[in-house]
């Protein structure tokens, strides 16, 4: 009867990703590329200038995309 118990999936999605899907797509590689870049971007710097820019992702998700703790970067 209990066989195929299985723990519910979890259907997330990532900020980062999310917002970079209603961007253009050269927009969007700027705003991954921004994330990653962890040699000239702080992460709260980068939450000010996206701010500026109309651009709203808290510190926690550029956090979690930087850090491959997101949606993007799971196991399907």
């Amino acid at each position: 009867m209990l066989e195929d118990l299985q723990p519910p999936v979890r259907k997330t999605t990532c900020k980062v990703a999310t917002v970079a899907a209603g961007l253009s797509e050269n927009d969007a590689r700027i705003l991954f590329d921004a994330v990653a870049d962890t040699e000239n971007w702080k992460l709260r710097t980068l939450e000010l200038e996206l701010k500026k820019r109309g651009v709203n992702i808290s510190d926690t998700p550029l956090i979690a995309h930087r850090f491959k703790n997101c949606s993007c970067f799971r196991d399907a």
